[in-house]
């Protein structure tokens, strides 16, 4: 116990002397922004990443913290299929604004649905979540994308709105999102 509480100071004290301070978990955030609404998914794991998660470092009275280095930052994804997605550092350290960005790539197929995740700078928690959904090739989650999913992928097309089939997130099913699927059929 004493040994453990003594790694944390150690950090901490090494985040202090840094210069880059101490976050607040209540005042830091966790923001999914860019690159449309979610992760889409193959079991080629060629799929593109998506970007960006971003993390906003603040101290207590809201400053920025410039500085924190990316490694410095640990995410935990839970829902179904989390283990097949890493979180991968885009920026070396927190900004001016204490931003420091991340994206997160497929590794295979994911289950369509959401995924939280939640992210620890140091050793403070951050105390808000962001929601990452996921879409899948692979409907029928067997490993490959074959007429059985294309059969789902037309069900969907013709009612034009299924979101599970909208891979460029614009909130419809069209011929763009036709184009994704056919990219990755025979995966």
């Amino acid at each position: 116990m004493m040994r453990a509480f003594a790694g944390v100071l150690l950090v901490l004290a090494m985040a202090v002397a840094a210069g880059a301070g101490i976050p607040d978990g209540d005042a830091s955030s966790i923001t999914l922004d860019a690159g449309g609404q979610g992760l889409t998914t193959c079991p080629a794991g060629d799929a593109s990443a998506y970007g960006y998660i971003s993390v906003t470092a603040l101290r207590a009275d809201y400053t920025p913290i410039a500085g924190i280095p990316s490694n410095s930052f640990f995410f935990t994804l839970t829902g179904t299929g989390s283990g097949n997605v890493s979180i991968n550092a885009f920026d070396t350290e927190t900004n001016a604004s204490g931003v420091c960005r991340f994206e997160a790539q497929g590794n295979g197929t994911v289950p369509y649905g959401s995924l939280t995740v939640d992210v620890q700078i140091y050793t403070v928690a951050v105390n808000s979540s962001g929601t990452l959904w996921c879409n899948t090739y692979d409907y029928d989650d067997d490993g490959d994308v074959d007429p059985v999913d294309f059969g789902t992928f037309a069900g969907d097309f013709a009612g034009g709105t299924a979101q599970k089939s909208d891979f460029d997130w614009d909130g419809d099913v069209d011929p763009v999102d036709f184009g994704s699927f056919a990219g990755h059929f025979g995966h």
